[in-house]
């Protein structure tokens, strides 16, 4: 098999765009119920809770307006999968 450069390139690119969703997830950590209503209380800006989906949604999300527009501005989240919740708070 005989290697180019330009078909090295796209494999790095390819690779590179792979990676980048990985990347923003690192961003999210996990805490504790108490943790993140005291993130909540505490957040220095104003938070505003994006609407569910539907009246039985079991995913919420708070966004901070002066971050720009959604996802980007998305800070905070919680959500149950069967009996278990789950809550992600957004690191700076």
């Amino acid at each position: 098999m005989i290697h180019t450069s330009s078909a090295w390139r796209v494999t790095l690119a390819t690779l590179r765009a792979v990676r980048r969703p990985f990347d923003v997830r690192q961003r999210w950590r996990e805490v504790s119920l108490a943790a993140f209503e005291a993130f909540l209380h505490e957040y220095p800006g104003p938070l505003e809770p994006r609407p569910r989906l539907t009246p039985k949604s079991r995913h919420r999300e708070w966004t901070d307006p002066t971050l720009g527009s959604w996802p980007a501005s998305a800070v905070a989240r919680c959500w149950t999968r069967g009996r278990y919740p789950g809550y992600q708070i957004r690191s700076v």
